[in-house]
């Protein structure tokens, strides 16, 4: 007897084999706003499986930041304070703002996220500051980093700081192409 199995049934049964239900992996190519298929799904899900180490249903900081891709950008550290732990849902979420498919706006709310880091709702020149240095490292004194902090805020006309609408006018202009990780189902 030869069984025939189409893609999709044999995509399902993938997905099933690893956790996830068809219905799963189509509500989170959903959540990610069609920023990954069905097979990145299901590929980020075996190695969001393989980095949660004690099978609890979500990564700690410190499992986020063995994630190759991840752990060479130079804010990965304010990443990992922002997702402290992750559960798969939140990962995808993550991640999908990396994705060449993500909407400007999306990436844009990530950044936000990333340089707000006291969490206010507010991009002060002290979140400014505190992102240019991890980013600038020691290549910018003091008094250049104040300066382009300043001129920045002016430039905007926040004077305590960019709201995210502010923000996001900010940053309309701005190639985010850099901004992207590709997620290879062969790195797993």
């Amino acid at each position: 007897m030869v069984v025939e199995h189409s893609a999709q049934a044999v995509s399902v049964w993938q997905a099933m084999s690893f956790g996830l239900t068809q219905y799963d992996v189509e509500d989170l190519v959903r959540y990610s706003k069609d920023c990954f298929t069905q097979g990145e799904i299901e590929a980020l899900y075996q190695r969001f499986r393989s980095r949660d180490r004690g099978h609890k249903g979500y990564i700690s900081a410190e499992e986020f930041m063995n994630i190759p891709e991840l752990s060479i950008n130079p804010l990965a550290h304010r990443l990992e304070r922002i997702f402290e732990s992750v559960n798969f849902k939140d990962f995808v979420l993550l991640l999908s703002a990396f994705s060449t498919r993500a909407a400007v706006e999306d990436k844009v709310h990530l950044i936000f996220a990333v340089y707000d880091s006291d969490g206010d709702g507010l991009v002060s020149a002290d979140d400014m500051e505190l992102m240019l240095r991890q980013l600038a490292g020691s290549t910018l004194s003091d008094g250049d980093l104040r300066k382009l902090v300043s001129r920045a805020l002016q430039q905007a006309s926040a004077e305590k700081g960019l709201t995210r609408e502010q923000f996001s006018k900010a940053m309309r202009n701005t190639d985010l192409g850099a901004m992207c990780v590709s997620i290879d189902a062969s790195m797993f």
